[in-house]
Formats: structure tokens, sequence, C-alpha cells
């Protein structure tokens, strides 16, 4: 697949002023969540000073580092570059020049709109074809915030013991990929991450972006069905996240929630008595029903019966 080139332009080499302000992930909405500036050859595409040419796998295994700092600048690579890999098969192994991020970010920003004359049609088949994911993992800031509340967990996987770490929602897998980091970075043995999703489409490219990275694998499979679980079933579970719970997704639903949570506490049992959670419980909020509710291990993450099939917002 075509991949267009873009002289790359560090704002460092051009004497401009820092393009960031404070911490990186406070002021990245225009360098990492909106590259939608139109970008056609012989435009310098000039990279915000956070952005590296190193490859997502380089990266990746920088961060499993114990002696690496968890920057915000590493993390902000780490997930506008798995935004890129997710397009394009076998980049995360790529060292990708900004001009060619940058063209892919504005070609899904109109995605969902007619083809320009020079687009490269696979490339916005694909955009399309996995829109629902990639609208997540287009807001980079969030996708990076959340991976630096996984990683960075003082309740940290013990040194040299088994870890097994499961999310329940694994969406666009960056939670697959920080619990992979996190237990690395701990010195643990044998790390298993595993991931669940209902969408074949987006589900099995998933599990090849995960797997690539070696970050784990991804179930086809249901999780709101107990049975989903039987890999699990008598394992001691180090840890338990829910991209969907943890705000990557907005909405919290019976269907993309609620009933996973029933159907996996249901499954494992006992077996994650020791788990640390992410997130360890929110407030949510019904506008139709005008009801808050907390979420919490404690009560399962479940709402009050009578406000199952209500549509929430995460508040807090």
């Amino acid at each position: 697949m075509s991949k267009i080139t873009i002289p790359y332009e560090s704002a460092g080499r051009r004497g401009a002023a820092s393009l960031l302000t404070g911490s990186p992930l406070a002021s990245a909405t225009i360098q990492a969540r909106n590259f939608t500036a139109m970008v056609h050859p012989p435009a310098q595409a000039i990279a915000p000073d956070f952005y590296t040419r190193d490859s997502l796998a380089a990266d990746v295994e920088r961060l499993c580092d114990p002696a690496e700092p968890v920057s915000d600048a590493r993390l902000l690579n780490v997930a506008v570059k798995y935004f890129f890999a997710y397009v394009f098969d076998g980049a995360h192994n790529d060292s990708v020049p900004y001009g060619e991020l940058a063209e892919l970010y504005e070609r899904f920003s109109r995605h969902q709109s007619m083809n320009e004359p020079n687009d490269d049609i696979e490339t916005m088949n694909r955009l399309r074809m996995w829109s629902p994911v990639l609208r997540v993992l287009a807001d980079a800031p969030r996708a990076a915030h959340v991976m630096r509340s996984v990683i960075c967990r003082e309740s940290a996987p013990l040194a040299g013991q088994p870890f097994i770490g499961v999310d329940i929602g694994a969406g666009t897998g960056v939670m697959l990929l920080a619990l992979q980091i996190l237990a690395r970075r701990c010195g643990s043995s044998d790390v298993q991450t595993l991931g669940y999703q209902f969408d074949l489409v987006s589900g099995e490219r998933t599990h090849d972006m995960v797997h690539a990275l070696g970050a784990g694998s991804v179930m086809l499979a249901d999780p709101s069905r107990a049975n989903a679980f039987n890999l699990l079933r008598g394992r001691e579970i180090g840890f338990v996240a829910n991209e969907v719970l943890a705000g990557v997704q907005q909405s919290l639903t019976a269907g993309n929630c609620f009933h996973k949570y029933r159907a996996f506490f249901s499954a494992v049992g006992e077996s994650v008595e020791q788990a640390i959670f992410f997130p360890e419980g929110l407030i949510a909020h019904s506008a139709a029903s005008r009801a808050s509710v907390i979420l919490a291990r404690e009560n399962g993450f479940q709402p009050p019966a009578e406000y199952l099939d209500e549509q929430f917002i995460p508040r807090g």
C-alpha cells in the first residue's frame, strides 16, 4: 500500500518557538488530536516538538524499560503512531515521517465524504471500515492519558511473578498495550494480556496490532456471555481494565458495559479478589432519568436494576 511522502522538517531545526507549553498532554490539541490541516507536496509539514522519527515498536520497547521515564512526549508518540500503524500493515516497525502522519489525519477528518483525486482508495476504504475504532484513536491526548493511568499504577504487579491482565472491552487495544508495558516495567514473568472484542471487523485488526507489538491477544467473543471467559476460570488475575469504562468511548450502556461486567464476575469468581481494577470506579449520569450512579467493583459495576436500560455518561 502506498503512503504519501512529504518532506519532514523539525520545528527545532527551523528555529521556531516551541509548539508546546507546559505538559504536552495538556497542550497537544492541535499537534496531536487535530492533524487536519491540508498537507500536500511540496508543502513542508512542521513536526511538533514531541514528535520523533522512532518507530512505534521502538517507542514501546523503551517504555517497557523501567529505567525509561514515562514521559508525556513518549506517550503521545505511541498514541499517534498507533493510529498510523492501525491503518498501514507493518508500519509499527517503520520510522514514519511526520508529513505522512499529518496526511493520514487529514484524510481521516473527511473519510466519510467523497474521495479527493489524490486519495489512495484502499487507504480511504480502511479508514471507513475501521472508523469507530479510529475515531477513538484520533483523540491522541486522551489515549495517552489512559495509557499513563495504567502504566503508572502504584499497585504494580509483583516482580518476577506471573501476570494476567484482562481488558473486557478491548476496542482499540491501547489498554492491552499499556498492561503489557506495566508488567514488563515491573519485571513480571510469564506476562499474559487478553482482550475481548465482539466486533469481528475491528476485532481482527486490533488483534493483529497488539500481537505484532507483543502485547497479547484479542478474543473475538461476546464478553457479555460468561463462557467467553472460560480461559480465565481458576486463574489469578492481576489487572482488569475496560476501555469503554475508562472514558475512551463516551456512553455506558448495558450492551457495551454492564452486561460484560456481570458475565465477567460470574465467570471468574474469586480469581479477581487481589486484582487491580482500572478504573476503580466512577460516577455516571443519565440525562434521560436525571439519575447519577456510582459504578465500582463493590457493586460489580452495575447500576440499580431500574436504571439498567439507561444510557450513562461518565462524570468523574
